[in-house]
This record gives structure tokens, C-alpha cells and sequence, in this order.
């Protein structure tokens, strides 16, 4: 008997490349997958898109979710720098390598958004008010007063959640309550958290 005799007589016609891991029958699951785990109805969290290229499986299936779409073109060729959902209120900003860096959530209408009605990201509830968003995150880790820019005009107050996974800086109208935008970067190595 020779070897390629001996060789054929170990694998079943079935199984061209050797046995299988696991068992028999079953496929494995895989521990990134595409399908997110959003129930019916629901959009999935935006954390996740921070330092993930726009070019991933996952992102683009998010980028749907929302109707995510890029925006103008910049002057050089590659991946566009921003991806805009004007009717979701959601923004995304790239790198020039696709590497997303910032996502903004429109809250006040502004620019052309309609307001953002999703659930805040870090677990900062779904009530857009300064109030209710300490009660969720509690206190920021750094805060600032209202200011006025010279030609865009007043700002309200503003704060600032160094969260485990993700930076939450939220800008609340003149008002000092209502909450206008919210910008979600990936955790600065930089920053400490005030205790």
C-alpha cells in the first residue's frame, strides 16, 4: 500500500481538506459577527465604530442601519472624511486612512440634521437634558461655562465623561439645559479622570 493509498483511506470523500474542529455537523460562531446584535426596531451602538475602518463589514452594515452616507468629497482620493444621516441626526468623521475618529449626535436640529431620537450612547439614557444625564452618568470629569464665539455666535455650557470605552462630550444649548450635540471620540491615554 502507498502513501497516497494510506492517505485516502483516512479522509471520507466528504472531507477534502481533513476532519473538521468541533462537532460533527455543527458551524462554529463566530466571535465578530456582521449580524449585530440590535433587537427588532433597534439600531446598534455607535461606540462601536470608534477605530474601526470604514471599510469593515461591521461598520458598513452600521453605516446602513443608520443611512449613513459620505459626505462631500475632499480633495484628495480615497475614503471620504464624513459620513452623514441628516434624517437619523448622526455624523461620522474618518481619517485619511478611513480610521473612524469622532461621532457626532445632532440633538437641536442644526446644520440640516433632524434632531437625534436614539438612546445616548455609554449609558447616558434617552432624556436630551443636561439634568438627566448627570442623573445617568453622573457627575462630568471636566465642565465648562457657556462662551460666545465671535462670528457663530453663543454656546451654552458644556461636559465632559472620561468613560471606559469612550470619550462623551456633551454641548447643551444657551439655554444651559437642552442638550444640542453630543461628540463621541475613543479614550485619550492623555486624560485622567478627576475622582
Amino acid at each position: 500500500m502507498g502513501f497516497l493509498e494510506r492517505r485516502a483511506q483516512r479522509f471520507r470523500p466528504g472531507d477534502r481538506f481533513g476532519p473538521k474542529p468541533g462537532p460533527a455537523g455543527r458551524r462554529r460562531a463566530n466571535a465578530d459577527p456582521v449580524g449585530l446584535a440590535a433587537g427588532p426596531g433597534e439600531r446598534p451602538e455607535l461606540t462601536g465604530l470608534l477605530g474601526r475602518t470604514v471599510l469593515e463589514a461591521r461598520t458598513q452594515q452600521i453605516c446602513r442601519a443608520y443611512g449613513l452616507i459620505p459626505g462631500p468629497a475632499g480633495p484628495a482620493a480615497g475614503p471620504s472624511r464624513s459620513y452623514l444621516a441628516r434624517d437619523a441626526g448622526v455624523e461620522i468623521a474618518a481619517d485619511a486612512h478611513g480610521t473612524i475618529t469622532a461621532v457626532f449626535l445632532h440633538f437641536h436640529g442644526d446644520d440640516g440634521f433632524a434632531p437625534y431620537r436614539g438612546a445616548i450612547p455609554g449609558g447616558g439614557g434617552t432624556v436630551p437634558r443636561r439634568a438627566a444625564l448627570w442623573a445617568s452618568l453622573g457627575r462630568p470629569d471636566v465642565s465648562g461655562d457657556a462662551y460666545r464665539e465671535r462670528f457663530l455666535g453663543d454656546y451654552g455650557p458644556w461636559d465632559r465623561w472620561l468613560l471606559p470605552a469612550v470619550t462623551l462630550h456633551a454641548q447643551y444649548a444657551p439655554d444651559g439645559d437642552h442638550l444640542h450635540r453630543i461628540t463621541l471620540t475613543p479614550p485619550d491615554p492623555g486624560e485622567q479622570r478627576v475622582a
